[in-house]
């Protein structure tokens, strides 16, 4: 008999959906997002850099995470963030 303490769930490739963020109104869609990001293990893109984090690993999350957080919004809202490439600065 397995004891309780060995058995572990996995997800993989799970899909999540999120409505799209369309105006003012975002506090469960900043919710979702973040629940979304801490799935893909880049929450830690909404801080500062860690200073023992390489830079180059950085840039990957940042990156990964603003493409996460920049699908997620409606096409009138990307207009409005085109040019911003830090995922805390959307945020």
């Amino acid at each position: 008999m397995a004891s309780s303490s060995s058995a572990k769930t996995t997800i993989s490739n799970a899909k999540f959906e999120v409505e799209e963020f369309d105006g003012p109104n975002n506090f469960g869609w900043q919710c979702e997002i973040r629940d979304v990001l801490s799935q893909q293990e880049l929450e830690i893109a909404l801080e500062d850099k860690p200073s023992e984090m390489e830079d180059k690993e950085w840039q990957k999350i940042n990156r990964q995470a603003c493409s996460t957080i920049i699908l997620c919004l409606a096409k009138d809202q990307k207009y409005l963030v085109i040019r911003e490439t830090s995922a805390k600065e959307l945020w």
